[in-house]
């Protein structure tokens, strides 16, 4: 698998004006296209409502969602989500639609340079069965009766978009990245429920790539904390994103598991362009970014993995969302992930 661009779009972005906006994604992420979050211009998009919005039984309040299973209708709009699933034409998938105030842009992008891939992030399915609520306050945690409908809701909104995408150029690959914070908090999961299980993760995101992986798509999971990574990469997934800036060993403890993901194709994002705070981003310089991101490659070295394998299969990024940061500060850390990706060694196999 051989992608286009090495630096890899991700997070919300800093602007308050749309034109702005646009011309930095395209200007950076020519190749790479992606749909961002705008919070100080759109602040009613979130990931959350743009993985659910309009899924049977999902209902939203101010900030809150929740799941009602009472509500109108929904045993017969659960049975139009598991058809469309099942057999996804645009028409079905059309009431799944990703509503964005960048979406015309992202398309607009996306016919204008008709690029290698084009990203949109979504949700991924186990972070959505740990953090629902039901009307009454309960947690759905992993229960199975809903198990199906965390997994559906990912796979129509993905299925949509990658449909969207390929309608406007047939030769973009589209890449679903899977937001998946919960894998942090695993761990402290399991003890407090034995329900959920490693396997029960591992299932969920398998049958998600089981749905995407046909159309063409690759399939990357998101993640910042400490993790197990074994869990997405057992589940089939294309692309590792993680903070190697905070977490540069996450990877490391697990070599085996890497390299046979390195070898059936898979990429890794070292997002290791920091974006905490301004007086970090400040501080930064290419030379600086570009030490430290070899230093934690070689790490991945020294664990036991061919050079080329790693080198070449490498990514960058920002650390994650800039909205927090001035605009200044926010398009250095942009501007420094991409002229990064530009310094990214290709080693030659021996």
């Amino acid at each position: 698998m051989k992608l286009n661009s090495r630096c890899f779009p991700t997070g919300a972005l800093s602007y308050s004006d749309l034109d702005p906006a646009v011309r930095m994604v395209a200007k950076l992420f020519e190749k790479t296209p992606y749909l961002p979050f705008l919070p100080n211009i759109f602040p009613e998009e979130t990931i959350l409502k743009r993985t659910l919005d309009n899924i049977p039984g999902i209902k939203f309040e101010g900030k809150k969602v929740v799941i009602c299973p009472g509500l109108d209708r929904y045993k017969e709009r659960l049975a139009d989500l598991e058809k469309t699933c099942n057999s996804p034409t645009m028409e079905s998938l059309q009431p799944y639609a990703i509503e964005s105030g960048f979406m015309e842009k992202f398309e607009s992008l996306i016919r204008k340079f008709k690029p290698t891939e084009a990203c949109v992030n979504l949700l991924g399915p186990f972070t959505l069965s740990q953090i629902l609520t039901s009307a009454a306050e309960e947690q759905m945690l992993a229960d199975k009766s809903f198990k199906k409908l965390f997994i559906q809701a990912v796979c129509v909104k993905a299925l949509w978009a990658i449909n969207k995408i390929k309608e406007i150029s047939k030769t973009t690959i589209p890449i679903i990245v899977l937001e998946e914070p919960m894998l942090a908090d695993l761990g402290t999961l399991k003890r407090n429920n034995d329900e959920i299980t490693v396997e029960l993760v591992t299932s969920m995101l398998a049958k998600v790539v089981e749905k995407i992986q046909p159309t063409g798509a690759l399939i990357a999971v998101q993640c910042y904390e400490k993790c197990d990574w074994k869990i997405p990469i057992k589940a089939g997934i294309d692309i590792i994103s993680f903070d190697a800036y905070n977490n540069p060993n996450n990877i490391n403890i697990i070599p085996d598991q890497i390299l046979e993901f390195l070898e059936r194709g898979g990429k890794i994002n070292w997002s290791i362009v920091p974006t905490k705070n301004e007086s970090l981003v400040k501080g930064l310089n290419l030379d600086l970014i570009e030490k430290r991101f070899l230093k934690t490659l070689e790490g991945l070295v020294i664990a036991g993995i061919p050079r080329p394998l790693v080198y070449n299969s490498a990514l960058v990024s920002i650390q994650g969302d800039v909205n927090n940061l001035p605009v200044i500060f926010a398009e250095k850390a942009l501007m420094l992930s991409t002229q990064l990706a530009k310094r990214i060694p290709v080693v030659k196999r021996a």
